[in-house]
């Protein structure tokens, strides 16, 4: 394998020497300009993102801090996601109102609107534990614990810009919205009794929880009251309204006027029309593209993407939400492993900054100015 690593770079360096030999035999002066004036804007563009020592050092130091409390004062994580939560998703939206297209409406999205509520549940809580019903709270309990586990905590291990990058703010919040509600459902379920004794007047977690509902159960109390059925209805209380928005009006707001975008959209453009035209409708590949250019999709792909939204949805559930219930040390390990993965990621990115973004980007110039016909400012 290392082997194969250093042929590659052998041939790489190989084709460079002969690419750059060539437009140096030409006489390429402007192509150096050019050159000079992509790696000036590629090098402003990781700045404007947060690219610089003191982002990144902040950023390195609050995963610490993320690691200390979740160690050494559980009982207080609940406050570190509050705190958290004022700057991530404040700064998130400022990014994505600014945006174009504007992104504000990526918030209506399953995620976000989940992290809203658990946000909203933790400030009501801090008032007491009193002003809500106790068995509405622990309706409330289940139904985080599975949205937690299995949709959020299964997003971490399926979408790919849930990566750990220290300097972007973006990519942070991306990563908090779904790896810190399982991190914080852990505390809750397995570290129950230090949260209840530090605050006891806010949390009564010594909830008989199951996952699934009782199959004597005629009234249907024990479906409400379990990870499966409350999850159930909480995620329903969030689709079919989404589902109405979407067909009324969302669909067609990026086609109407440019503005505003959808997490619909953004995924259809990024490849997943060609897939569901391929896999579903044969649909020519050139018809799809011009779909992903116009974003005028398909009622017919919006039902796909939607059922395959609520299929992935319970598949989390049972695969992972159902096997964290039953332990302590499952639950940790799908932690652990999703933070080894979104790890990788981050190293992925530093790596490519580092050792193939700027080579790449001399590289493409210098083909330009050998072939004077292809667009290659802006490719990275």
């Amino acid at each position: 394998m290392e082997r194969t690593g250093q042929e590659r770079r052998e041939n790489l360096l190989a084709a460079d020497a002969n690419t750059f030999g060539q437009a140096f035999n030409i006489g390429t002066s402007d192509a150096i300009q050019n050159v000079i004036d992509e790696l000036d804007l590629q090098a402003a563009k990781r700045v404007k993102e947060g690219f610089n020592e003191v982002a990144f050092t902040l950023g390195v130091l609050n995963c610490f801090l993320i690691l200390f409390i979740f160690d050494d004062f559980p009982q207080h994580f609940w406050l570190l996601f509050l705190v958290e939560a004022f700057f991530f998703v404040p700064r998130k939206f400022y990014q994505m109102i600014h945006a174009v297209p504007n992104q504000a409406l990526y918030y209506l999205d399953f995620c976000w609107i989940m992290n809203f509520i658990g946000v909203i549940v933790l400030l009501i809580l801090m008032f007491g534990k009193n002003v809500l019903p106790e068995q509405l709270i622990k309706v409330i309990f289940s139904a985080a614990y599975g949205v937690s586990c299995g949709p959020l905590l299964g997003a971490n291990l399926a979408l790919p810009f849930v990566a750990l990058i220290f300097h972007d703010v973006s990519s942070m919040t991306s990563l908090f919205i779904h790896i810190y509600p399982p991190l914080l459902l852990y505390i809750m379920r397995w570290k129950a009794e230090e949260v209840v004794d530090a605050w006891p007047n806010t949390f009564q977690l010594d909830y008989d929880v199951n996952f699934f509902p009782s199959a004597d159960d005629y009234y249907g109390s024990s479906f409400v009251q379990s990870i499966f059925g409350a999850t159930t209805i909480l995620y329903f209380m969030w689709f079919i309204p989404y589902t109405i928005w979407q067909l009324l009006f969302g669909l067609n707001l990026p086609k109407n006027n440019g503005k505003f975008d959808t997490v619909f959209h953004a995924n259809m453009r990024n490849g997943l029309c060609i897939q569901i035209g391929n896999i579903f409708w044969k649909r020519p590949l050139e018809r799809s593209r011009e779909q992903m250019k116009t974003n005028s999709f398909e009622m017919r792909d919006f039902a796909v993407y939607s059922t395959f939204h609520v299929i992935l949805a319970f598949a989390s559930l049972l695969v992972f939400a159902y096997p964290c219930s039953l332990s302590r040390h499952v639950h940790g390990s799908f932690l652990i492993f999703c933070l080894i993965i979104c790890t990788w990621r981050g190293a992925q990115r530093y790596t490519y900054y580092s050792t193939e973004m700027y080579s790449n980007l001399i590289r493409k110039q210098f083909t330009s100015e050998l072939n004077p016909n292809k667009t290659t400012r802006g490719v990275i």
